[in-house]
C-alpha cells in the first residue's frame, strides 16, 4: 500500500474520471474521481507537499457513507486508506471529499 504522506496532487491528476472501488463486504461501491484541487498555500519546506483535495462522486446517491477512513482501490495506484466525507448529494449521486494537508 502507498504511503499517503508521499502522494501529491500530480499523482491523481492522470486518474481524473477513473473509478476507485470501495469494497463493502460482498458488495463494492464505485467512486469516480471528479476533481483534484491544489490548495493555494504552498508547502512550507521542500520536503512537505502542497495541500490538495480530491472530489469523488458515487452514483447512485445511496448509501451515503459516514465520514471515516475507507480503503479505496484503483487499478494504477493500488489500495489507499483515505478519510472521506460526504458534502453534497443530488439526483446525480453523492459527493465525497478527501483532504491532504
Amino acid at each position: 500500500m502507498l504511503a499517503l504522506d508521499r502522494l501529491r496532487a500530480a499523482d491523481f491528476t492522470p486518474l481524473l474520471h477513473r473509478a476507485f472501488r470501495l469494497p463493502m463486504g460482498e458488495l463494492s461501491l464505485s467512486l469516480e474521481l471528479l476533481e483534484v484541487r491544489e490548495n493555494k498555500r504552498p508547502a512550507q519546506t521542500p520536503e512537505q507537499r502542497a495541500p490538495f483535495s480530491l472530489t469523488f462522486k458515487a452514483a447512485p446517491a445511496q448509501p451515503v457513507l459516514a465520514p471515516r477512513m475507507y480503503r479505496l482501490e484503483e487499478e494504477t495506484l493500488g489500495a489507499l486508506d483515505l478519510f472521506i466525507s460526504p458534502f453534497r448529494a443530488d439526483a446525480d449521486g453523492c459527493y465525497y471529499e478527501a483532504v491532504f494537508n
